[in-house]
Protein backbone atom coordinates (compact mmCIF):
# COMPACT_ATOMS: atom_id res chain seq x y z
CA UNK A 1 0.00 0.00 0.00
CA UNK A 2 1.62 3.06 -0.75
CA UNK A 3 2.22 5.46 2.07
CA UNK A 4 -0.33 8.91 2.33
CA UNK A 5 1.52 11.78 1.29
CA UNK A 6 -0.09 14.79 3.69
CA UNK A 7 0.13 13.12 7.26
CA UNK A 8 3.86 12.84 7.09
CA UNK A 9 4.83 16.31 5.67
CA UNK A 10 2.58 17.61 8.02
CA UNK A 11 4.12 16.35 11.28
CA UNK A 12 7.75 17.04 9.79
CA UNK A 13 7.26 20.24 8.36
CA UNK A 14 9.12 21.68 11.59
CA UNK A 15 12.02 19.59 10.21
CA UNK A 16 12.25 20.70 6.54
CA UNK A 17 13.48 23.98 5.60
CA UNK A 18 11.15 26.39 3.78
CA UNK A 19 13.16 27.91 0.67
CA UNK A 20 11.65 29.63 -3.14
CA UNK A 21 12.91 27.35 -6.15
CA UNK A 22 13.11 28.32 -9.88
CA UNK A 23 10.33 25.09 -11.02
CA UNK A 24 11.49 26.50 -14.68
CA UNK A 25 11.14 23.10 -16.97
CA UNK A 26 14.87 21.39 -16.98
CA UNK A 27 16.74 20.74 -20.35
CA UNK A 28 18.46 18.41 -18.67
CA UNK A 29 18.53 14.58 -20.05
CA UNK A 30 15.51 12.22 -17.79
CA UNK A 31 17.88 10.06 -16.07
CA UNK A 32 17.24 6.17 -16.84
CA UNK A 33 16.27 3.26 -14.39
CA UNK A 34 18.73 0.81 -14.45
CA UNK A 35 16.51 -1.48 -11.83
CA UNK A 36 13.84 -1.57 -9.51
CA UNK A 37 13.52 -4.40 -6.77
CA UNK A 38 11.55 -4.98 -3.17
CA UNK A 39 10.87 -5.41 -0.54
CA UNK A 40 14.67 -6.75 -0.12
CA UNK A 41 13.92 -8.08 3.93
CA UNK A 42 10.64 -9.15 6.07
CA UNK A 43 11.01 -5.78 8.24
CA UNK A 44 9.10 -5.00 11.37
CA UNK A 45 5.22 -4.44 11.30
CA UNK A 46 4.00 -1.19 12.76
CA UNK A 47 1.50 0.68 13.80
CA UNK A 48 0.47 4.21 11.42
CA UNK A 49 -1.24 7.17 11.98
CA UNK A 50 -2.46 9.74 9.64
CA UNK A 51 -3.30 13.70 10.53
CA UNK A 52 -4.91 15.91 8.59
CA UNK A 53 -6.31 19.32 9.02
CA UNK A 54 -10.03 18.15 8.64
CA UNK A 55 -10.42 14.92 10.22
CA UNK A 56 -8.09 14.36 13.00
CA UNK A 57 -6.02 11.95 13.90
CA UNK A 58 -6.45 8.45 11.95
CA UNK A 59 -4.97 4.94 12.85
CA UNK A 60 -3.01 3.46 9.55
CA UNK A 61 -3.11 0.23 10.75
CA UNK A 62 -0.71 -2.69 10.80
CA UNK A 63 2.19 -2.29 7.67
CA UNK A 64 5.92 -2.67 6.86
CA UNK A 65 7.99 -0.02 8.16
CA UNK A 66 9.74 1.97 5.38
CA UNK A 67 12.49 3.17 7.71
CA UNK A 68 12.07 6.52 5.88
CA UNK A 69 10.70 8.42 8.57
CA UNK A 70 14.03 10.41 9.76
CA UNK A 71 15.63 12.84 7.65
CA UNK A 72 18.75 12.49 9.50
CA UNK A 73 18.97 8.62 8.55
CA UNK A 74 18.17 9.07 5.22
CA UNK A 75 21.66 9.56 3.48
CA UNK A 76 23.11 6.99 6.15
CA UNK A 77 21.24 3.27 4.96
CA UNK A 78 22.39 2.80 1.49
CA UNK A 79 25.95 3.04 -0.10
CA UNK A 80 27.83 2.04 -3.63
CA UNK A 81 30.64 0.29 -2.54
CA UNK A 82 32.61 -0.82 -5.99
CA UNK A 83 30.27 -3.42 -7.94
CA UNK A 84 27.81 -3.70 -4.89
CA UNK A 85 25.28 -1.53 -3.29
CA UNK A 86 24.60 -2.37 0.54
CA UNK A 87 21.77 -1.56 2.36
CA UNK A 88 20.95 -1.79 5.94
CA UNK A 89 17.69 -2.81 7.34
CA UNK A 90 15.96 -3.09 10.83
CA UNK A 91 14.09 -6.72 10.64
CA UNK A 92 13.08 -6.69 14.33
CA UNK A 93 14.46 -7.29 17.80
CA UNK A 94 15.73 -9.98 20.06
CA UNK A 95 16.83 -10.20 23.48
CA UNK A 96 20.51 -10.79 24.15
CA UNK A 97 22.00 -12.25 27.10
CA UNK A 98 22.93 -9.68 30.20
CA UNK A 99 20.50 -7.00 29.01
CA UNK A 100 17.11 -6.34 29.81
CA UNK A 101 16.28 -4.71 26.74
CA UNK A 102 16.01 -6.51 23.63
CA UNK A 103 18.00 -5.51 21.06
CA UNK A 104 17.45 -4.12 17.20
CA UNK A 105 18.16 -6.47 14.62
CA UNK A 106 19.85 -5.75 11.62
CA UNK A 107 20.71 -7.08 7.94
CA UNK A 108 23.28 -6.05 6.02
CA UNK A 109 22.79 -6.97 2.07
CA UNK A 110 24.94 -6.36 -0.33
CA UNK A 111 23.18 -5.67 -4.00
CA UNK A 112 24.93 -6.55 -7.18
CA UNK A 113 25.19 -3.27 -9.10
CA UNK A 114 23.80 -4.10 -12.14
CA UNK A 115 21.19 -6.14 -11.52
CA UNK A 116 20.04 -5.42 -7.82
CA UNK A 117 20.17 -8.81 -6.62
CA UNK A 118 21.80 -9.51 -3.05
CA UNK A 119 24.56 -11.25 -3.60
CA UNK A 120 26.02 -11.73 0.14
CA UNK A 121 24.17 -10.49 3.63
CA UNK A 122 25.20 -10.05 7.13
CA UNK A 123 23.15 -9.99 10.34
CA UNK A 124 23.99 -7.06 13.19
CA UNK A 125 22.26 -6.45 16.62
CA UNK A 126 22.65 -3.40 18.38
CA UNK A 127 20.71 -0.83 21.05
CA UNK A 128 20.89 1.91 18.55
CA UNK A 129 20.22 3.05 15.20
CA UNK A 130 23.12 1.72 13.08
CA UNK A 131 24.42 3.96 10.14
CA UNK A 132 26.65 2.97 7.22
CA UNK A 133 28.53 4.90 5.41
CA UNK A 134 31.03 4.68 2.05
CA UNK A 135 34.65 5.01 2.08
CA UNK A 136 36.83 5.68 -0.82
CA UNK A 137 37.68 2.31 -1.18
CA UNK A 138 35.31 0.72 -1.94
CA UNK A 139 34.53 -0.14 1.74
CA UNK A 140 31.83 0.34 3.92
CA UNK A 141 31.71 1.80 7.17
CA UNK A 142 29.12 0.10 9.79
CA UNK A 143 28.84 2.28 12.72
CA UNK A 144 27.38 0.19 15.72
CA UNK A 145 28.94 -0.57 19.01
CA UNK A 146 32.00 -1.00 17.30
CA UNK A 147 32.70 0.21 13.94
CA UNK A 148 33.37 -2.48 11.09
CA UNK A 149 35.17 -1.63 7.80
CA UNK A 150 34.03 -4.30 5.46
CA UNK A 151 34.53 -5.20 1.99
CA UNK A 152 31.71 -4.78 -0.98
CA UNK A 153 31.16 -8.48 -0.15
CA UNK A 154 30.68 -8.01 3.73
CA UNK A 155 34.10 -9.59 4.60
CA UNK A 156 35.76 -8.15 7.41
CA UNK A 157 38.49 -5.63 6.57
CA UNK A 158 38.95 -3.94 10.18
CA UNK A 159 37.53 -2.49 13.48
CA UNK A 160 37.66 0.41 15.76
CA UNK A 161 36.59 0.20 19.05
CA UNK A 162 35.22 3.27 20.92
CA UNK A 163 36.91 2.41 24.12
CA UNK A 164 40.47 1.42 22.76
CA UNK A 165 41.98 4.92 22.90
CA UNK A 166 40.85 5.99 26.56
CA UNK A 167 37.77 7.60 25.67
CA UNK A 168 34.68 6.07 27.73
CA UNK A 169 32.27 7.13 24.87
CA UNK A 170 31.93 7.87 21.19
CA UNK A 171 29.55 8.41 18.36
CA UNK A 172 30.41 8.27 14.13
CA UNK A 173 27.48 10.09 12.42
CA UNK A 174 29.49 11.63 9.88
CA UNK A 175 31.76 11.08 7.02
CA UNK A 176 33.85 13.66 4.88
CA UNK A 177 31.95 13.95 1.25
CA UNK A 178 35.64 12.63 -0.02
CA UNK A 179 35.03 9.51 1.64
CA UNK A 180 38.47 10.04 3.48
CA UNK A 181 37.35 10.27 6.98
CA UNK A 182 34.88 9.91 9.72
CA UNK A 183 34.12 12.21 12.04
CA UNK A 184 33.86 11.10 16.13
CA UNK A 185 32.43 12.63 18.90
CA UNK A 186 33.98 11.49 21.94
CA UNK A 187 32.02 13.53 24.60
CA UNK A 188 33.92 15.83 25.41
CA UNK A 189 35.99 16.40 22.54
CA UNK A 190 36.01 15.09 18.86
CA UNK A 191 38.49 13.73 16.60
CA UNK A 192 38.63 12.33 12.90
CA UNK A 193 39.03 9.00 11.79
CA UNK A 194 40.74 7.48 8.67
CA UNK A 195 38.02 5.42 7.13
CA UNK A 196 40.76 3.52 5.48
CA UNK A 197 43.40 2.43 8.35
CA UNK A 198 40.53 3.57 11.23
CA UNK A 199 43.40 5.59 12.81
CA UNK A 200 42.09 8.38 14.73
CA UNK A 201 43.51 12.26 15.35
CA UNK A 202 42.04 14.10 17.95
CA UNK A 203 40.87 17.37 16.84
CA UNK A 204 39.39 19.24 20.14
CA UNK A 205 39.47 18.29 23.61
CA UNK A 206 36.09 20.77 24.05
CA UNK A 207 32.92 19.39 24.04
CA UNK A 208 31.61 19.64 20.38
CA UNK A 209 28.48 19.01 18.53
CA UNK A 210 28.84 18.45 14.74
CA UNK A 211 26.32 18.20 11.48
CA UNK A 212 29.22 17.31 9.30
CA UNK A 213 32.40 16.73 8.50
CA UNK A 214 35.59 16.98 6.11
CA UNK A 215 38.69 15.75 5.84
CA UNK A 216 40.18 18.58 7.80
CA UNK A 217 37.70 19.62 10.70
CA UNK A 218 33.73 19.71 11.15
CA UNK A 219 31.15 22.36 11.05
CA UNK A 220 27.90 22.93 13.77
CA UNK A 221 24.90 25.21 13.78
CA UNK A 222 25.79 25.65 17.49
CA UNK A 223 24.94 28.87 18.91
CA UNK A 224 27.44 29.84 21.32
CA UNK A 225 28.38 33.04 19.48
CA UNK A 226 24.81 34.68 20.54
CA UNK A 227 26.87 36.56 22.94
CA UNK A 228 28.22 38.88 20.19
CA UNK A 229 25.34 38.29 17.78
CA UNK A 230 22.19 38.76 20.14
CA UNK A 231 20.18 39.42 17.09
CA UNK A 232 20.79 36.16 15.20
CA UNK A 233 19.60 33.05 15.31
CA UNK A 234 21.26 31.09 12.52
CA UNK A 235 25.40 30.18 12.84
CA UNK A 236 27.59 27.94 11.02
CA UNK A 237 30.62 27.17 12.51
CA UNK A 238 33.60 25.42 11.44
CA UNK A 239 36.17 24.01 13.85
CA UNK A 240 40.38 22.66 12.37
CA UNK A 241 43.61 22.46 13.98
CA UNK A 242 43.25 25.83 14.26
CA UNK A 243 39.77 26.58 16.08
CA UNK A 244 36.60 27.43 15.89
CA UNK A 245 35.74 29.96 12.84
CA UNK A 246 32.71 31.57 12.11
CA UNK A 247 31.40 31.12 8.98
CA UNK A 248 28.25 31.98 8.76
CA UNK A 249 25.65 34.07 10.75
CA UNK A 250 21.99 35.54 10.37
CA UNK A 251 18.00 35.43 10.64
CA UNK A 252 17.85 31.96 9.29
CA UNK A 253 20.10 28.54 9.27
CA UNK A 254 19.84 24.49 9.62
CA UNK A 255 22.32 21.99 9.67
CA UNK A 256 25.08 22.77 7.98
CA UNK A 257 26.65 20.22 5.54
CA UNK A 258 30.24 19.82 3.62
CA UNK A 259 29.76 19.27 -0.39
CA UNK A 260 33.40 18.98 -0.53
CA UNK A 261 36.17 19.81 2.03
CA UNK A 262 36.36 23.83 1.05
CA UNK A 263 32.42 23.94 0.60
CA UNK A 264 29.74 23.95 2.73
CA UNK A 265 25.93 23.97 2.31
CA UNK A 266 23.55 26.22 4.80
CA UNK A 267 20.18 24.81 4.23
CA UNK A 268 18.32 26.61 6.60
CA UNK A 269 17.79 29.85 4.60
CA UNK A 270 15.05 30.98 1.80
CA UNK A 271 17.31 30.79 -0.34
CA UNK A 272 19.83 28.38 0.71
CA UNK A 273 23.54 28.85 0.90
CA UNK A 274 27.23 27.53 -0.54
CA UNK A 275 29.82 29.29 1.64
CA UNK A 276 33.55 28.29 1.51
CA UNK A 277 35.49 27.89 4.76
CA UNK A 278 36.69 31.53 4.86
CA UNK A 279 33.50 32.42 5.24
CA UNK A 280 32.44 33.80 1.40
CA UNK A 281 29.27 33.08 0.38
CA UNK A 282 30.02 31.39 -3.57
CA UNK A 283 26.83 30.83 -4.39
CA UNK A 284 22.59 31.18 -3.74
CA UNK A 285 20.12 28.75 -5.22
CA UNK A 286 16.79 29.02 -5.90
CA UNK A 287 14.39 26.46 -4.86
CA UNK A 288 10.62 25.99 -4.26
CA UNK A 289 8.70 24.56 -1.78
CA UNK A 290 9.91 22.33 1.40
CA UNK A 291 13.34 20.82 1.33
CA UNK A 292 15.85 18.82 2.88
CA UNK A 293 19.53 17.57 2.12
CA UNK A 294 19.82 14.32 0.31
CA UNK A 295 23.70 13.64 -0.29
CA UNK A 296 26.89 14.39 -2.43
CA UNK A 297 28.84 12.41 -4.79
CA UNK A 298 32.60 11.49 -3.59
CA UNK A 299 34.37 13.42 -6.15
CA UNK A 300 32.52 16.39 -5.04
CA UNK A 301 30.64 17.72 -8.67
CA UNK A 302 26.99 16.74 -8.20
CA UNK A 303 24.75 16.57 -4.60
CA UNK A 304 21.06 16.42 -4.12
CA UNK A 305 18.18 17.70 -2.43
CA UNK A 306 14.57 16.31 -1.44
CA UNK A 307 12.25 19.03 -2.39
CA UNK A 308 8.70 18.66 -1.28
CA UNK A 309 4.98 20.75 -1.10
CA UNK A 310 1.86 19.84 0.62
CA UNK A 311 0.35 16.54 -0.30
CA UNK A 312 2.62 16.03 -3.24
CA UNK A 313 5.21 13.45 -4.65
CA UNK A 314 8.84 13.15 -2.81
CA UNK A 315 11.28 14.37 -5.94
CA UNK A 316 14.74 14.51 -5.83
CA UNK A 317 16.92 17.36 -7.91
CA UNK A 318 20.57 16.62 -8.28
CA UNK A 319 22.52 19.59 -8.46
CA UNK A 320 25.76 20.51 -9.63
CA UNK A 321 28.22 21.77 -7.08
CA UNK A 322 30.16 23.85 -9.69
CA UNK A 323 27.53 25.70 -10.99
CA UNK A 324 24.56 25.00 -8.69
CA UNK A 325 22.34 24.66 -11.61
CA UNK A 326 19.96 21.49 -11.90
CA UNK A 327 21.36 18.48 -13.77
CA UNK A 328 18.33 15.98 -13.29
CA UNK A 329 15.62 14.87 -11.16
CA UNK A 330 14.15 11.43 -9.70
CA UNK A 331 10.88 10.18 -8.22
CA UNK A 332 10.75 7.50 -6.48
CA UNK A 333 8.63 4.51 -6.74
CA UNK A 334 7.17 4.65 -3.11
CA UNK A 335 7.57 7.86 -1.50
CA UNK A 336 9.49 7.73 1.98
CA UNK A 337 7.42 8.85 4.78
CA UNK A 338 9.72 12.21 5.72
CA UNK A 339 12.52 11.26 3.18
CA UNK A 340 13.49 8.35 1.09
CA UNK A 341 17.07 6.60 1.45
CA UNK A 342 19.28 8.44 -1.39
CA UNK A 343 22.92 7.69 -2.44
CA UNK A 344 25.50 9.28 -5.18
CA UNK A 345 27.84 6.57 -7.21
CA UNK A 346 31.69 7.90 -6.63
CA UNK A 347 32.08 9.15 -9.82
CA UNK A 348 28.28 10.65 -9.66
CA UNK A 349 27.00 8.57 -12.63
CA UNK A 350 24.56 6.77 -10.83
CA UNK A 351 22.16 7.44 -7.64
CA UNK A 352 19.82 4.91 -5.85
CA UNK A 353 16.91 6.35 -4.25
CA UNK A 354 14.17 4.40 -2.04
CA UNK A 355 14.26 2.31 1.15
CA UNK A 356 14.14 -1.43 2.06
CA UNK A 357 10.55 -2.04 0.99
CA UNK A 358 11.39 -0.87 -2.71
CA UNK A 359 14.45 0.39 -4.66
CA UNK A 360 15.63 1.78 -7.77
CA UNK A 361 19.13 2.40 -8.96
CA UNK A 362 19.02 5.08 -11.87
CA UNK A 363 21.80 5.77 -14.42
CA UNK A 364 22.15 10.11 -14.42
CA UNK A 365 22.63 12.26 -17.24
Amino acid sequence: MKPMRCAPRFLFATILAMVTLNDAPSAAQAPSRVWSIGPLTKGEQVMGFAVSTSGGTTLTGPHLDSQTSSIFTATRGVVFAGDRIVVISKTGMRQVAGHNIPAHVYKLLSLDIKTGQAKDTQEITAFRDVPIFAANDEHVIVAGYTVLRLTPDLKDAGVFDYDADGHGSGSIESISPDGSTLGNATSPGYELIDARNLKPTELTKSPAYATSVSSKGFVTDNVHWTGQYPNDIGFVTYTDTAGDHLLYHGSCGGRPQFLTNDLVLEPGCKSPLIINTHGNVVRVLSVQGGFSYAGVSQNGERFALQLTSSCSRERFVIFSVKTGERVAEVKPDWDGEAQSWTAFSPDASMFVVGSPLKLALYRLP
